[in-house]
């Protein structure tokens, strides 16, 4: 069923067997993905009233039946809540994926009758699909974020970045030079020089031959 066409539905009481008012608009959540509520016109006073979707046992094509409890229970005051998109909120809402591209604006959406569950938010389709009967569905699970401007979706062409592992920087441990004593048999003779005679000029006599 769409959401557009919970508008002019008659709320019934099913334990008093009488109507208590008519759908005027609806309020979607988008965290939970789910119908949370419909504001009515009471049939008796004819102010506005806001049934929560704890109280509402059946959403039909004909009319929306509460619960037995439900009917006795008072409503809520009309009010804008921050978390929910009403009909003139979600009729026109910009939609854009996590990957920065805008994909349409929203136009209407399809939900179970009995959860109350969203079963796809349906954008707004451009000339060629509109000739194709084809429009663009959003599971609410793909849902990143959504607010009263602007909803959010994950496109699934970006990877989730694992949680972030703090860089350790590694440091060179301090080498330990330990200096151990030799034993007399472990270690090595000094060298020996042997003196070598001064070197002479070519031609000079030697020292032989001049004592001669």
């Amino acid at each position: 069923m769409r959401l557009k066409e919970l508008r002019g539905l008659p709320v019934i009481d099913p334990t008093a067997a009488r109507k208590i008012g008519t759908v005027q608009d609806y309020q979607v959540d988008p965290v939970s993905g789910r119908l949370a509520a419909l504001d009515i016109n009471g049939v008796e006073d004819g102010d506005g009233e806001r049934i929560l979707a704890a109280r509402i046992r059946r959403v039909g094509s004909s009319a929306v039946i509460l619960t037995p409890r439900g009917g006795v229970t008072p409503g809520t005051p009309l009010e804008v809540n921050e978390r929910w998109l009403d009909a003139s909120t979600l009729q026109g809402l910009e939609v854009m994926g996590d990957d920065g591209n805008l994909v349409g604006h929203l136009v209407d959406a399809s939900f179970d009758q009995d959860s109350l569950e969203v079963n796809a938010y349906l954008l707004r389709s451009g000339g060629f699909d509109q000739l194709l009967g084809r429009r663009g569905r959003i599971a609410p699970a793909k849902v990143h974020a959504c607010s009263r401007e602007l909803m959010i979706f994950a496109t699934g062409r970006l990877k989730e970045l694992a949680g972030a592992t703090p860089v350790v920087e590694e440091t060179p441990s301090p080498t330990l030079s330990l200096r151990m004593p030799l034993k007399a048999e472990d270690r090595l003779p000094e060298p020996s020089y042997d003196k070598e005679p001064e070197a002479q000029p070519v031609g000079a006599p030697s020292l032989r031959t001049a004592a001669r």
